[in-house]
């Protein structure tokens, strides 16, 4: 995917991302394809599952849910691209005009922004929930806030990207052909530019999550040896909590190994300005995989959304069901049991959900 070749006109050696110009079809190109098209339908089914089942399902409408559910949505964008960079794959060169261009790798930046910053609000939310107990309650308007927050800034911050990207043509063996390049004007430090968004879209909100949860983790596992001298069903649900933990721990740390290996060979690119195809291909495919991750793991470690799961697939119409009506509100489980833990007759009312 993509190609170092020399423009006659310039004769400077461009990278043509998607376009890959001096070959054909071949087996690396179907297998290309393949894996984009089963990212592609995976990552929509699983978080469009994920949406209908949490907005479906009143008792599931927490502010934990509400923010996996823009985290589904962030997802969804994000896939959106696939089937562009798969045809781009197949005609080898960019027939899909200026717009699609600039809006692609623009959209893609949108989606991981908001990504990285709706999982600090998850742990932000989860360590409130765990750690601060009743002192802090998570309101409708602040989640509301929250959320516009995290659109605005991931909708901002790549607007570089999106006026940079256009379709150059480059002339190679006596052809003009056309890929989607970016293009830095001359006074834009695009270096310091995207060292910028790696440090404060990737790293420093990485460094606050795994603050917050190894928190959350130290906080759960003495409340669960407390409880095992006290309450059995403090400890059992405390085992449960954990659950949850690992479950979102999952969900960044599989985040991290998909797109750390992408924004490495940006900075490649940008510093070194060395970028194979093989690297590149690699690279792009396990981010754009990313989307599939979350329902996966959130429906294997949820079980009340994996009965859902269940129910809306058993359901021809989305109408109500036996099953939806036995929910408890999962939103403060971790706070909760932590409470029960601490104060056995203590009711453990739900701090954080959303009606």
């Amino acid at each position: 995917m993509g190609e170092n070749i020399v423009d006659q006109n310039t004769n400077r050696t461009v990278f043509t991302f998607l376009s890959e110009f001096h070959s054909t079809w071949n087996g690396q190109t179907v297998v290309e394809v393949c894996f984009l098209s089963a990212i592609f339908v995976v990552g929509m089914i699983g978080n469009v599952m994920i949406l209908v089942a949490i907005l479906r399902n009143t008792k599931l409408r927490t502010v934990t849910n509400i923010l996996v559910c823009n985290l589904s949505m962030a997802d969804i964008l994000f896939a959106l691209g696939i089937p562009c960079i798969a045809t781009t794959r197949i005609t080898r060169h960019w027939v899909l005009g200026e717009i699609v261009c600039k809006l692609i790798t623009y959209v893609q930046f949108v989606s991981g922004i908001s990504s990285i910053l709706t999982m600090v609000m998850i742990s932000v939310d989860r360590f409130i929930s765990v750690c601060l107990l009743n002192k802090y309650k998570m309101t409708r308007r602040d989640l509301t806030l929250s959320l516009v927050a995290t659109w605005v800034i991931s909708a901002a911050f790549p607007i570089p990207v999106a006026i940079s990207q256009t379709v150059k043509t480059v002339n190679s063996d006596d052809q003009a052909y056309k890929y989607c390049g970016v293009e830095w004007s001359i006074n834009f430090r695009s270096d310091i530019y995207l060292t910028f968004m790696v440090t404060f879209f990737f790293f420093i909100p990485l460094i606050v999550i795994i603050i917050l949860y190894s928190r959350i983790w130290l906080i759960v596992k003495c409340s669960n040896s407390r409880a095992m001298h006290g309450n059995g069903r403090s400890e059992q649900a405390n085992k449960k909590q954990i659950r949850l933990v690992k479950m979102f721990a999952s969900i960044v740390a599989l985040f991290v190994v998909m797109w750390l290996p992408f924004f490495i060979l940006s900075f490649l690119g940008v510093f070194y300005n060395q970028i194979t195809s093989t690297h590149f291909t690699v690279t792009l495919i396990l981010a754009l995989a990313n989307t599939c991750q979350n329902p996966l793991i959130y429906g294997y470690f949820n079980r009340r959304l994996r009965s859902e799961f269940k129910t809306m697939l058993c359901t021809k119409l989305f109408g109500r069901s036996q099953s939806s009506s036995s929910y408890n509100v999962q939103g403060t489980e971790l706070g909760s049991a932590v409470r029960n833990s601490s104060n056995p007759n203590s009711s453990g009312q739900n701090s954080s959900t959303v009606a």
